[in-house]
């Protein structure tokens, strides 16, 4: 009989085997990355557009707002009818706008196909960007705007980018009210006809032989061209954002960091890990359990693809917040001297179970491979990162928090 009162054995996983992408070049040499798994006949199909993030943008919100307006009407079917007929399948597009990319999901049962690739043709292919249909979309996007803008974390976090990468980049721009009303359908058409045409294809769930077919035929008859254009990066205003006059202060540390192709990286990020990356990190029992100075506090590693960075939040009251820097930078001094076997330990099991909790959908798998590829790396990162992680020691730590952390210089982003 099971003796519950003892706890079940500790058992140390050396590496985690998860199931592989199937990749396919299409005639026109665009690629399809296939994950076939599950019991559901349901499918994501993801197109990625390399070209179409904010680094290719000339006028600020151009890129985000070019993607949400694929949505909103094309050539054959006004936004009322994409939206009924979606709605009737119980299909959803996701719309993702970011730096380096910009992607557009739909999310459906298989048999649904037939019927949503001739839509999703025109989405792509012949976006109408309607007048009457963008000026609705230009005035929710800026209620929305403002409504971000009346919650310091969401504004500190804003700046933090600014203050370590500067206005002028394109990862520290932040898009203002004035960017928003001064574009143009035009200049969203004219951005999107120049970045559409370099893209990939993700598709994970249980597609039919059928639906593969379908997608696989649909995406090697359209124009592709694998180009890469260097961002340049302009000049713009420094953004400032005006107190909230909030008696909960947001805290933001940061810093420019190592690329997740750095063989440094894999180290960095176990440190921060330990540092403040889960609920059992330095920085929660210390600003949180110790002190009772926050609810949560956090620090992270940010990888994109030109640059990275690292940065650190809380939100405290606003009498608390010197002191909660002053524990945060003593944590942080710390590192330099760490000794505790037990808690690397215990930093390390939580990294591979939580490692191991995110691949059970075929999407989460999916977005295990986009992790890598899209950084130009492959599964083998996987195999490095388990074998750093169980030979990860103490004097590693150290080493890694006294190159990398320890006595650098952090900006600072306070908003109440």
């Amino acid at each position: 009989m099971l003796d519950r009162t003892l706890a079940p054995e500790v058992k140390k996983i050396s590496r985690v085997d998860f199931q592989k992408i199937e990749k396919r070049e299409l005639d026109n040499g665009s690629q399809l990355a296939m994950l076939i798994a599950g019991n559901q006949p349901v499918i994501k199909l993801e197109v990625l557009f390399h070209q179409a993030g904010t680094i290719r943008e000339q006028q600020r919100g151009s890129a985000s707002m070019a993607l949400r307006m694929l949505k909103e009407g094309t050539a054959s079917y006004s936004s009322t009818a994409i939206t009924n007929l979606f709605s009737k399948l119980g299909a959803y597009i996701e719309i993702n706008p970011s730096f380096d990319h910009a992607s557009l999901s739909i999310y459906c049962l298989d048999k649904h196909i037939p019927q949503i690739l001739p839509i999703l043709s025109e989405i792509i292919g012949s976006p109408s960007f309607d007048a009457g249909e963008w000026q609705l979309q230009q005035e929710l996007q800026i209620a929305q705007l403002r409504l971000q803008n009346k919650r310091n974390n969401i504004l500190a976090s804003k700046q933090i980018r600014q203050e370590i990468f500067g206005a002028g980049h394109p990862y520290g721009r932040i898009i203002s009210e004035q960017d928003l009303q001064v574009l143009k359908p035009a200049q969203l058409r004219e951005f999107w006809n120049s970045n559409k045409n370099n893209f990939e294809v993700f598709l994970s769930g249980r597609p039919s032989d059928s639906t593969i077919n379908s997608i696989q035929e649909l995406f090697e008859n359209r124009s592709f061209e694998a180009v890469s254009i260097e961002n340049e990066f302009i000049d713009s205003v420094k953004s400032t954002f005006p107190s909230n006059q909030s008696v909960q202060a947001s805290i933001r540390l940061g810093k420019r960091t190592l690329i997740k192709t750095d063989p440094d990286y894999i180290p960095l990020l176990i440190t921060n890990h330990v540092l403040g990356g889960y609920f059992g990190s330095r920085l929660m029992k210390n600003i949180r359990e110790d002190k009772g100075l926050t609810y949560g506090i956090s620090s992270s590693l940010v990888p994109l693809q030109k640059e990275s960075y690292w940065v650190l939040g809380a939100e405290v009251n606003i009498d608390n917040v010197e002191l909660a820097l002053a524990e945060i930078n003593q944590e942080i001094s710390r590192l330099a001297d760490f000794d505790d076997v037990a808690e690397l330990e215990t930093a390390k099991r939580h990294m591979t179970g939580s490692f191991q909790s995110e691949l059970n959908t075929p999407f989460s798998l999916m977005n295990r491979y986009k992790a890598v590829h899209l950084h130009g790396l492959d599964y083998s990162y996987y195999d490095r990162f388990f074998e750093l992680l169980n030979s990860f020691s103490i004097t590693d730590l150290k080493n890694t928090a006294s190159q990398y952390l320890v006595g650098t210089h952090l900006e600072k982003v306070i908003i109440n």
